[in-house]
């Protein structure tokens, strides 16, 4: 089944979504965008319309799917046109609700997964969550959804927050702790890419092994001479000092 959507958005979402739809075979009708200089370069990959007036949404659309930060959603619900067209978002955090003032017809279509327009990402492995209002509108989700991914879930707003939550732990805080470290390296001249290796490996771990067992390092093994001498070398900045002794602290209480 060929669907034709509108994609609203032309960020990191906007661009994966949009190329995986169109490499399935559906029709990438119309990118809008507050922008548009990045709806044109998005829509002229597929030959699309492209705009910033979310009143021009076409009607031919079988999917208006919004792929925005989560929070211009509301923004952008208040200021579209009452339709009949199916009306998703992409939000983690946010509920299929949150369209109902622009569509009595509405839904999720959610990519648990971090973007990033330059970087490639296998979006057939990437797990989705779908929700719809209508259980039509679920069917048809459902479709657009196995079309590009097989790893395809039926998630309500508590769970799918929940989810995201986890993510934010396991990808942005610990993208964070990667910044960090980067940061610690180079105040001494010192680089980052001698700690590729073990940032893959233990990203592959957690493939195989429980997190929690897989844990080491010296807060696992409760080495106080070496934390010492790390907090020694953190005394000239409070806060990774300060995260330091908060993780460590939290590392030794799930590894006792």
């Amino acid at each position: 089944m060929k669907l034709r959507f509108t994609i609203i958005g032309s960020g990191n979402v906007a661009w994966h979504m949009a190329h995986a739809l169109d490499h399935a075979g559906h029709n990438i009708l119309q990118v809008i965008s507050k922008t548009e200089s990045n709806a044109k370069a998005l829509a002229s990959k597929f030959g699309s319309y492209f705009g910033t007036d979310l009143s021009k949404t076409d009607p031919k659309a079988d999917i208006v799917l919004i792929a925005v930060n989560d929070d211009a959603l509301e923004k952008v619900a208040n200021e579209l046109p009452q339709f009949n067209q199916l009306l998703v978002h992409t939000c983690g955090s946010k509920p299929m609700e949150a369209l109902e003032i622009a569509s009595k017809r509405f839904g999720i279509f959610y990519p648990l997964q971090t973007f990033s327009k330059s970087d490639a990402v296998d979006i057939y492995t990437t797990p989705f969550f779908i929700e719809a209002h209508q259980n039509s509108d679920l069917s048809i989700l459902q479709k657009a959804a196995v079309s590009i991914s097989n790893n395809v879930h039926f998630g309500n707003y508590e769970d799918r927050l929940k989810y995201h939550l986890a993510a934010v732990f396991a990808n942005n805080f610990s993208n964070h702790m990667f910044t960090l470290a980067k940061n610690i390296l180079e105040k001494s001249g010192l680089e980052f890419d001698v700690l590729k290796p073990i940032v893959l490996s233990t990203a592959k771990k957690v493939q195989s092994l429980d997190p929690a067992s897989a844990q080491t390092g010296p807060a696992r093994r409760d080495d106080r001479e070496t934390m010492n001498n790390h907090k020694e070398l953190l005394q000239d900045q409070p806060e990774w000092l300060h995260l330091y002794n908060l993780l460590s602290e939290s590392i030794k209480k799930y590894s006792s």
